[in-house]
Order: structure tokens, then C-alpha cells, then sequence
């Protein structure tokens, strides 16, 4: 199993304790192959070598690693390494493979210094304890080369009863049996409060996740939000999380979706995770998460007045907003400075009015000019957020201003991605075909390139399209306010422009659907009144503002606007949702993890290559000089894959064989069921008598038969 290796690196793993190197390896055990993981961890001038199996491929989390073996580097320790590791001491007698890279060789040369410290300190007389070592030990799985579960939990009551003398981390800032998967296999670290904000990535366990910096992106189009789930990771006092530590370390992903600079997953790894997606009724279960999406059109203005009637629709709390405004800021100065005060005041009243019987934390903020969107979450649902991206495609004056455009924020919430939309089209009556231009381009060009390859809108389970999308009402504008007076709001909805589009099956938010608005249009009012527009241009009113979705499982509850709120020509909107969220049973997961990979272990040892030799000794009689003598090995593939082997050179060797002896073919693939027959000859001439004849070299030799993927076999002569 070949894999890339992330350079090792020292991270303090507790208070007086450093995990000094860790590596992905492979264990052999009776010809089979499993994955591990080993660390090399020292505290109080004593190192042991810890072994940890994995849970599942690819590993997710601390939790999915688990401890198998706990060698202490001592004086009685011996090891033999060359990219295999033999460890053998009283406790336990081990075989690892490594990669062929400097990382392995840091490795084992660290064993070896350890060991060698240790043999020198018992010289002085100083006897090591390894005392530290001891709750580890108890929790092993060794015995069990597979061992795809954990520990044994210990009860709440055990851990209870445990003390500083049982456990020697007990006084440390942070415990590492609390996070070695050692008594719980669901050990999470919470999110704290936020402060500054910074473009990195918020994920459970907090592994390290690259985000673009700020640097990279356009001043002109955005700016960042300045108390969201960005900055989760600086306000925790120093904290580093010894299994987070490791898994940086071994380059472990965190989830099936990959952030570009991440260690790309194996063919085994893919193959998993298909099986998993196939299967994933299995192990999840629908819950339902209240969403509130908000859309207004400020024209500019600041906020004068209380936003609680917009944002606050139900006696329930939603676990999601989605605030979205357009025309945040019209002024020269938003299409040149990052920084906007009217950003500031608005994003000041949202957070001010969201609902008051939950707490909130801010997942991420966008700003395009004038196009905003933020998304907050409850608090309680933070530590199962992850994935948080954004993008934004200005679709203005010349097709690039961002006077007109979409911003939007997608993250992963349990196990189902969510895409929220923020769009401004294009305006007046007779541009509708420009408004579905640009939907085209919003859809299209919007990219998450935290992802390999970069995720589009249309890829996620859960999308809401959001904004002021200016489509009008094909009518005489009496018409119109003769029946908003009527209150004949269907002959309206008829004569509506985005609604004929989608009932015609137009390319245009296919897929999409919308709540029936049962409020009056939202454009245009004299702004401050409740007056449709007076002036010279007389706008036609129109339903401008509207809010869709795309997804399973997802239930409108309310379709509002909110008239009361007048300083701006248009009326905000709301819709509040049911939606249906996938969150894994992490018992059931495990159960459904464990079958499959029994049976990929099945597998791919049943395609390991497998032979078999009719003959593993060859004798030659009566050798003589200038005359050849040859036999005959025959190679048969019994196992059910192609083999191919080759006759490899031995240690400090520049051949694989003797002068005077030749295999041929010296390579060769075979094919299931089939066989190799190698031609063994001995010919002793000019150049190989004379040292033969002085005693210099022996007429013997062992042949190195290497299978590709497979073990060595040995032919003697």
C-alpha cells in the first residue's frame, strides 16, 4: 500500500510530553498486510513507540484510530530497520513496513538513537520506568493484527474513579486518554467564542485546513466577517489536540471531500468511500433543522428600525439563517475599498435580532459591492460544521462590476452539504432574458476552489437561491395596482416573469421550486411609505424579491413580507424551512465500515500474488570449466491475479546472481493459472575460474525471487 508521505514534524502533544515523528506504515503478520500508523512520543526523557490501527480508510477523526501497541524504546528493546521495522521486546514483536522516503528514515534512525540513549543511561545505572507508558498499555488491542474496532470504553464510573496516581497526565492542561480514542470513541472538541476574523477552515477536531489567504482575493468584491467560525482556532489557549497533532502529522483527511493541498485519497480510499455513499441509508438518519432565509433590497440605507418582526417569524428558533441583502451600499466608494461602514451597521443589526432563544455563532459572511450574504448557526450545532467555503461572480456593467452579481457560502453540516445563493440580476421590465443570462453565469462560473476538483453550486444536497432576481409582471401597470387592491394576486402570479419560466420548463432554476407569494408585490414603494412608486418612471410592482430552494426533503412553512419596514423601496422577505439533514449513527456506521472492509481485507488478500516453486534447491553435479550445465524452475501463478516478478540483486550486490550462474527470463508477468518456466544455468569460464579455483569465491548462491506487491521467495544453489 504506497502512499504519500507529509514530512514529520514535532508537535507537543501534552505538557511535557512530544510526539517527535509519525508515519504511515504497513503491518505484516502470516504474509498479510494491514495499515497502521506509528509515533514515536517522549516524556520525561522516556520514548515509546506507539502502533495505531484505523477505525476506518479514510480516518475522519481522532476517534478512528486505534491503539494497538505500546513499545517502550528500553535497553532490551531490539530492532532491525531497514524501511522494516522488527521490534521485539517483552511486551510485544512487531514487523513494520515503511515507504522508501526520508520521512522513514527519520524514523527509524530516531528508534535507534532512543534505544541507544537508553543502553547508556542503564550503564550509569539509571533505570527507566516507563511508568507514563502503563494506562496506555492496559487499553491495547495487540493480538488482533486486524483490529478494526476500538478499545473497550470505560465507564462513566471508572473514569470518575480515576486519579492523578493512575493517571500521570491527570495534571496536564490536556489529557491525552481523552483524546487517543483510549475510553471514548466519539470525543469531540468544542468550538469556544470567536474573535477576529481570519480566512482559514473550521472543521471538527480542528484539524489544519489551508483557505485562501485574504491577499489572494479581489479587494474590489469582497470583504471578510469579523466574528465567524474563521477564527475558531485562536482562541484555544494553545491548545493542540494530541490526536489532531498526529493526524497532521500522518496527513490523515478529514472527510470525504477533499481542500486542495491535502493528500490526495488512494485507489483503496475511493473505492471505500463509493461503497459507503452506496450504503449511506444504512447509518444516517433524517433529522430535521429549521432554516430561515431573509432577502431585502436596502437601497443604500442604513438600518432605522428594529428587525425583529423580519427575523423572528415563529415561536421556534431556526438552527440556520440566511440573510441576504442587495444595494447594501451605493456610494463610489463600494466598488473601490474593501471596508464598508454600511456592512458594518447591517451586519451589527443582524446579529442584534436574531432569534432570542438561541445563541449563535456566524459561519461566514460575503460581500460582493453591494450583494451580502451571512449565515449564522446555533451554537450547538457548531462542532458538526466543517467545510465552510465561499465565492462570488459579478455580473454588472460589462459583465464584471459587482454591481450586479452572486455571492455565495456553502459548508457541510453532519452529512449533508448546504449551498446559500445571494444574487442581485439585472433590472428593468423588458430584461428578462439578460436576468436569465445571469442565473447562467452565477450557476456556472461560481466555484469553491478549496476543493480538487473545485465544487460547483449544483453539486450539493441542499441549495438556496436567494435575492432581489428584478423579474417583473407582464402587465399594464393599472392592471397590476387595480388587482393588488383586488387582492387577484393568482391573475398576477399568471402574468409573472420568473414563473412562466419555470412552468414552461425553460433553462432556468431547473430543479428549483418556490413558495406560492400570498403577499402583495415588493417593488416598487416610495421609500418610508407603503405607497407604490409615485415618480416620473412609475414602476410597474412587481415581486422582485424571492427566495427558492433545490433539495430533498426540505418543507416550506411560511412565505412572507414584512411592510412595516420602510426605509427602502422595497419590502424584505422571508421564508422559514424544514429541512431534512443527514447525521451518521456513528454505531451503525462502524457496523456498516467494519463489513466492508472484512471483505475488501477478503479480497485483496485473495488477490495477492501468490506462486509456488516445484523446487527451491538446485544442485549441480561435476561442474567443469567451459562446459554449461542448466535446469529448470518452474514458476506457477496459483493465486487470481496477474504476478510479476523479477530476480532482484541481494544487499551490496550489483547483480542477482554469480557471475558464472543466469536465470532466463530473469522478469516476467505471469497470468492467473498459468506458469513460468526459468532456465537456471551454471557456466564457469576465463574470468570466474580463477577466484573459483583459489577458494576466494564459493560455488553457491541464493537467488532473490521478488514478486511485485507480493513476498520474496528464495531459490539456493
Amino acid at each position: 500500500m504506497n502512499r504519500s508521505m507529509r514530512p514529520s514534524t514535532s508537535v507537543v502533544v501534552v505538557e511535557g510530553a512530544l510526539s517527535k515523528n509519525a508515519i504511515e506504515c504497513v503491518s505484516v503478520v502470516e504474509g498479510k498486510r494491514y495499515l497502521r500508523y506509528a509515533a514515536i512520543v517522549e516524556k520525561r526523557d522516556e520514548q515509546g513507540v506507539f502502533v495505531f490501527t484505523a477505525n476506518r480508510v479514510p480516518c475522519l477523526q481522532s476517534g478512528d484510530l486505534s491503539l494497538e501497541y505500546v513499545i517502550p524504546i528500553d535497553a532490551e528493546l531490539r530492532c532491525h530497520a531497514e524501511f522494516c521495522l522488527l521490534l521485539k521486546s517483552s511486551c510485544a514483536d512487531v514487523s513494520l513496513e515503511m515507504p522508501r522516503d526520508e520521512n522513514s528514515t527519520l524514523f527509524l534512525t530516531e528508534v535507534t538513537r532512543a534505544r541507544d540513549l537508553q543502553t547508556q543511561s542503564l550503564a550509569f545505572g539509571e533505570v527507566p520506568t516507563f511508568s507514563w507508558l502503563e494506562p496506555f498499555r492496559v487499553q491495547c488491542t495487540q493480538g488482533n493484527p486486524a483490529a478494526p474496532t476500538a478499545p473497550q470504553t470505560l465507564s462513566s464510573t471508572s473514569r470518575a474513579s480515576k486519579t492523578s496516581d493512575s493517571n500521570p497526565f491527570a495534571d496536564d492542561t490536556f489529557d491525552p486518554l481523552r483524546h487517543m480514542n483510549l475510553q471514548t470513541t466519539d470525543t469531540k472538541v468544542m468550538a469556544t467564542d470567536v474573535g477576529l476574523s481570519r480566512s482559514t477552515w473550521f472543521e471538527d477536531d480542528f484539524s489544519s485546513m489551508s483557505l485562501k489567504p485574504p491577499e489572494m482575493l479581489n479587494s474590489s468584491q469582497r470583504s471578510v466577517s469579523s466574528n465567524s467560525l474563521d477564527k475558531i482556532l485562536d482562541d484555544t489557549d494553545g491548545f493542540t489536540d494530541s490526536m489532531s497533532s498526529l493526524e497532521k502529522q500522518l496527513g490523515i483527511s478529514p472527510s470525504v471531500e477533499i481542500p486542495v493541498g491535502s493528500k490526495p485519497p488512494t485507489s483503496r480510499e475511493k473505492f471505500v468511500r463509493q461503497i459507503l455513499s452506496d450504503r449511506e441509508d444504512e447509518f444516517t438518519d433524517q433529522t430535521t433543522f429549521r432554516v430561515f432565509c431573509g432577502t431585502w433590497n436596502v437601497n443604500g440605507q442604513s438600518p432605522a428600525e428594529a428587525l425583529h418582526k423580519w427575523m423572528v417569524v415563529d415561536n421556534e428558533a431556526p438552527d440556520i439563517y440566511a440573510i441576504c441583502f442587495q444595494e447594501l451600499d451605493l456610494s463610489k466608494e463600494a466598488f473601490i475599498f474593501t471596508d464598508s461602514a454600511k456592512e458594518t451597521e447591517w451586519q451589527n443589526a443582524v446579529k442584534a435580532y436574531l432569534h432570542p432563544k438561541a445563541a449563535y455563532r456566524k459561519v461566514k459572511s460575503i460581500r460582493l459591492i453591494g450583494v451580502l450574504l451571512i449565515v449564522y448557526i446555533q451554537e450547538k450545532h457548531v462542532p458538526h460544521v466543517k467545510f465552510i467555503d465561499t465565492d462570488s461572480v459579478p455580473t454588472g456593467i460589462m459583465g464584471f462590476l459587482g454591481n450586479k452579481g452572486g455571492v455565495a457560502v456553502r459548508m457541510t453540516l453532519h452529512s449533508t452539504s448546504l449551498c446559500f445563493v445571494n444574487c442581485h440580476l439585472a433590472a428593468h421590465q423588458n430584461e428578462s432574458e439578460r436576468r436569465v443570462q445571469d442565473y447562467h453565469d452565477i450557476l456556472a462560473k461560481t466555484r469553491f476552489k478549496q476543493f480538487e476538483p473545485p465544487l460547483c453550486i449544483s453539486e450539493h444536497d441542499v441549495i438556496f437561491w436567494i435575492g432581489d432576481m428584478n423579474f417583473r409582471i407582464d402587465l399594464p401597470n393599472d392592471e397590476v395596482r387595480t388587482s393588488i387592491r383586488q387582492g387577484k394576486l393568482k391573475k398576477l402570479l399568471e402574468q409573472d416573469q420568473l414563473v412562466k419560466l419555470m412552468k414552461s420548463g425553460g433553462d432556468v432554476f431547473k430543479g428549483f421550486e418556490e413558495g406560492i407569494p400570498q403577499f402583495d408585490p415588493t417593488y416598487r414603494f416610495d421609500a418610508g411609505t407603503d405607497v407604490y412608486d409615485s415618480s416620473e418612471k412609475n414602476r410597474i410592482p412587481a415581486w422582485c424579491d424571492r427566495i427558492l430552494w433545490q433539495g430533498p426533503g426540505i418543507q416550506i412553512l411560511r412565505y412572507d413580507s414584512h411592510p412595516h419596514l420602510k426605509v427602502s423601496d422595497h419590502k424584505p422577505v422571508s421564508a422559514l424551512f424544514n429541512t431534512k439533514i443527514r447525521v451518521i449513527d456513528q454505531k451503525r456506521y462502524k457496523r456498516v465500515y467494519e463489513d466492508i472492509m472484512k471483505k475488501m481485507d477478503r479480497l485483496e488478500n485473495d488477490y495477492l500474488p501468490q506462486i509456488k516453486l516445484d523446487k527451491t534447491e538446485i544442485v549441480f553435479n561435476d561442474v567443469k570449466f567451459i562446459e554449461a550445465q542448466s535446469t529448470v524452475v518452474t514458476i506457477a501463478n496459483v493465486g487470481q491475479a496477474p504476478v510479476e516478478f523479477q530476480f532482484i540483486n541481494k544487499l551490496d550486490d550489483t547483480s542477482y546472481c554469480r557471475p558464472w550462474l543466469k536465470a532466463t527470463p530473469n522478469q516476467a508477468i505471469i497470468s492467473a493459472g498459468h506458469c513460468c518456466e526459468v532456465t537456471v544455468e551454471v557456466y564457469v569460464d576465463k574470468s570466474s575460474v580463477a577466484r573459483l579455483n583459489a577458494g576466494e569465491e564459493k560455488m553457491e548462491d541464493i537467488l532473490v525471487l521478488h514478486l511485485n506487491g507480493g513476498k520474496d521467495s528464495f531459490v539456493s544453489f
